[in-house]
C-alpha cells in the first residue's frame, strides 16, 4: 500500500467533540494524530459510519482546529468494539486557513525543538558515562 499522505502528522493525543447531524449523533472523542490536511481520531462511542459523511469538530485544545471533514476511513476499535477509529479529511477551505497552518507550524516546532533537545540530553549522558 503507498502512502500518499501529503502533510506531516503531529502525534499528539488532544480531546475532541464530534457530531454528525444528519443523525443527531455525537460525542467525545481522542485526536491520535493530526495534520493539516486532515486527523484520525478515536470515537466514545458507535455512530452509522458511511465514507464521505460530513463530521463536525471543536476541541478546546485546538482553538483554531477546522470545524468540519469528510470520513475516510474507520474501523472497530476499543474494548469490545464499542468505539470507532476515523480518518478526516478537512474540507479544502478550512485547510487554507492561516491562522490553522501557523498552530500546526507552531507545535511542529516545539515537537523539533523537543526532539532536538532529547538527543541532546542523550548525547550528554553518554559523555558523562564515559
Amino acid at each position: 500500500m503507498i502512502n500518499n499522505r501529503d502533510s506531516f502528522r503531529l502525534r499528539k493525543q488532544m480531546d475532541v467533540i464530534w457530531s454528525v447531524p444528519e443523525q443527531q449523533a455525537g460525542g467525545e472523542g481522542n485526536i491520535l494524530n493530526i495534520s493539516l490536511s486532515g486527523m484520525s481520531f478515536e470515537t466514545d462511542r458507535l455512530f452509522s459510519p458511511e465514507h464521505g459523511m460530513s463530521i463536525h469538530l471543536k476541541s478546546a485544545q485546538i482553538p483554531p482546529l477546522p470545524s468540519k471533514g469528510k470520513l475516510v476511513w474507520f474501523r472497530k476499535a476499543g474494548e469490545g468494539n464499542r468505539h470507532y477509529q476515523c480518518g478526516i479529511r478537512f474540507f479544502k477551505e478550512s485547510v487554507y486557513s492561516p491562522v490553522w497552518a501557523q498552530w500546526m507550524e507552531d507545535n511542529i516546532l516545539k515537537l523539533a525543538d523537543t526532539g532536538d533537545n532529547n538527543i541532546l540530553n542523550h548525547y550528554l549522558d553518554i559523555e558523562e558515562q564515559e
